[in-house]
């Protein structure tokens, strides 16, 4: 016996809407990797491509190449969805597979092209951030429409030589409870760039004075509603108990959602030990200040250290992935990156349920993004039909312009280098969140200052 693979009725919901409508298409499962079992949470069909209109002499030729029946591969697209999917799933959340839905047969004839974009999803994800999975074990589904018949497998993607394992496609009797947790964490980073790193571009500066920073994230010391908890004991701390299983049951029938655990992170202070200081020649200082509205989700049998791990892995995803939309977008507008007195945002983050109700999937706006932007946007990458409704923008808010460093501010901070005269000074401004009233969020903003002597 393989590996079970565990689904709620909304996924059987949609594996019978795919069955029926018989459209050839691949996409990628959502869900949570535990140690025993994978739980499915929701399937995300990949975008489709924009192809350029055909004249009318090219399109009946095409057409006869090309089998309706069989489904267009695209390693490169595929892998692209992975990873903007990625940057909506909150800590305890992560790609678990892919799925395809296509005749048997032609499923089987394209069995090792899919077993390669399996591989490469996963080698993409992991230039982009560390993943935590508890297996290396990943789901390849194969769903026909003509059958109904559903064949799960899964690869060891530590080992590419690796062949196929059958595994237990399970359907999950009653509903999967999930516990969430949370934290605010307070950023407070300064780092120098080297002279030799000063051609870098801004992503690959801001990749490498990240780092030590998001090392120390993972030895963070934790609290747990307040209190130190073993990491062993169940986060539920009524999970073990007999007399609460029925008031349990009623809870997980009940539209009540389940109460935050509130965790709060002591991030380790290294002082490495320098023999020989050394006088760097650097173009810059840049500074990470604020704090970082996290968030998890964790099946209702985690431990303590479960849902700790879970939240770290939120804070490392949800860094990146700002700064790496915050730098994609710079591309579209890279003369303003050499402008003294431009303010660059790092977006914010915004919510949004999936249809369970209880876990919670997050996109980011610029200040000058609407709710309307983010419902493409998990429409797009989820498969997700909302309502600005459905959009809770109340976690953290764009800063307005007083609350930012001005630049007399910055100058004021470059006197603090001494009275040797500055030749140039370079300042951008990326604040990540601004101040919510009910919720401890505060500003965060990053600033470049040159200076030389």
């Amino acid at each position: 016996m393989g590996r079970i693979i565990t689904f709620d009725n909304h996924v059987q919901e949609t594996v019978n809407t795919i069955t029926k409508a018989k459209t050839i298409h691949l996409g990628l499962i959502i869900g949570q990797c535990t140690e025993q079992k994978d739980i499915v949470l929701h399937l995300c069909p990949s975008p489709k491509k924009d192809e350029p209109p055909d004249s009318d002499t090219a399109a009946p030729k095409q057409s006869k190449n090309k089998s309706k029946d069989v489904i267009d591969l695209d390693e490169k697209w595929i892998c692209q969805h992975a990873k903007q999917l990625l940057r909506t799933l909150p800590g305890g959340l992560d790609i678990l597979g892919l799925y395809v839905v296509a005749s048997a047969d032609n499923s089987t004839k394209q069995q090792a092209q899919l077993r390669q974009i399996l591989f490469a999803i996963y080698k993409t994800l992991g230039k982009s951030q560390s993943l935590d999975l508890c297996s290396h074990e990943r789901v390849l589904l194969s769903i026909c429409p003509t059958t109904f018949k559903v064949i799960c497998r899964t690869y060891d993607i530590a080992d590419f030589k690796c062949s196929a394992n059958p595994a237990d496609w399970k359907l999950q009797s009653g509903n999967v409870r999930w516990q969430r947790v949370r934290c605010q964490l307070a950023v407070d980073i300064k780092f120098p760039i080297q002279t030799e790193n000063g051609t870098l571009s801004l992503r690959k500066q801001i990749e490498m004075g990240l780092q030590s920073f998001l090392e120390n994230i993972k030895e963070a010391h934790a609290l747990v509603n307040g209190l130190q908890r073993d990491v062993e004991d169940p986060l539920d701390a009524s999970a073990d108990s007999k007399k609460s299983k029925k008031k349990q049951a009623d809870r997980e029938d009940s539209s009540v959602l389940p109460q935050w655990h509130n965790i709060e992170l002591f991030v380790p202070l290294k002082i490495k030990e320098i023999a020989d200081p050394k006088v760097l020649d650097c173009v810059c200082m840049m500074t990470f200040k604020g704090a970082v509205q996290c968030r998890a989700y964790i099946h209702g049998k985690a431990s303590v250290g479960d849902a700790i791990n879970a939240l770290k892995q939120d804070i490392v995803r949800s860094i990146i992935a700002r700064c790496e939309i915050h730098c994609e977008d710079l591309l579209v507008i890279e003369e303003e990156q050499q402008d003294p007195l431009v303010v660059h945002e790092l977006p914010r983050r915004v919510f949004a349920p999936l249809p369970q109700g209880d876990v919670c999937v997050c996109d980011y706006q610029f200040h000058s993004d609407t709710a309307s932007d983010s419902l493409d946007a998990f429409k797009e990458l989820l498969n997700l039909d909302l309502t600005e409704e459905d959009i809770d923008t109340s976690c953290e808010v764009s800063p307005t312009t007083s609350t930012l460093i001005l630049p007399d501010a910055v100058e004021d901070r470059l006197s603090e280098f001494g009275d040797a005269p500055v030749k140039s000074s370079f300042n951008v401004y990326i604040p990540i969140a601004g101040v919510v009233a009910t919720v401890a969020i505060g500003l965060a903003s990053v600033y470049m200052a040159s200076q030389s002597s």
